[in-house]
């Protein structure tokens, strides 16, 4: 008899995105399949399917079987892989440019939640989490690299400069967010 003390570990995959094309990012080996979590930045970086309701709660988790996300697979959602990504870059630029850790600076985990809502049009940050809408109509996921940048940007303001989400100071935090989105889209994709 043996028994397998490894159960799951961070692996590196490679994803055709809807926005950045293909990239590497890092995934979690279950030792079943592949799914989109990871423990290399700070607390870990998260992404999971709210499959059109606004629940957290009974959200799943982005799985594929050979961490080849592409669209020769079944288990493809490119607006997945492209929040994954894109929360890893975003955590990788304030790491490296200001020696942040995560967004509160004590490494609490990065967690997305992709297809937020049913024909939600945004995106957005509750104070916690990120959650992605996929558009009504013809529009597309919101799950673009800057949209990434700009809602986790909304995290480090909150936990760094304390503005209150109203009038002057929430203009200061949108437009906070704008430029991190923009820079953390040329750090990642120059």
């Amino acid at each position: 008899f043996k028994n397998e003390t490894m159960h799951c570990g961070d692996a590196i995959g490679t994803a055709t995105t809807r926005y950045s094309g293909v990239q590497t990012m890092i995934t979690d080996s279950t030792g079943v399949d592949y799914r989109l979590r990871e423990t290399t930045h700070g607390g870990g970086i998260e992404t999971y399917n709210c499959n059109n309701t606004t629940n957290y709660f009974t959200a799943t988790d982005f799985t594929d079987a050979d961490n080849i996300w592409d669209t020769f697979n079944p288990q493809v959602d490119n607006a997945a892989t492209d929040a994954h990504w894109g929360a890893q870059m975003t955590y990788e630029y304030f790491d490296l440019h200001h020696n942040r850790n995560s967004y509160d600076n004590n490494g609490s985990p990065i967690r997305s939640f992709v297809h937020y809502d049913n024909g939600l049009s945004n995106a957005s940050w509750n104070g916690f989490v990120m959650s992605y809408g996929d558009g009504a109509g013809n529009n597309a996921p919101f799950t673009s690299l800057d949209i990434c940048g700009h809602e986790l940007a909304h995290g480090v303001t909150q936990f760094s400069a304390g503005l209150v989400y109203q009038d002057e100071p929430g203009a200061l935090n949108e437009s906070f967010s704008d430029i991190f989105g923009n820079t953390i889209e040329r750090f990642a994709r120059p």
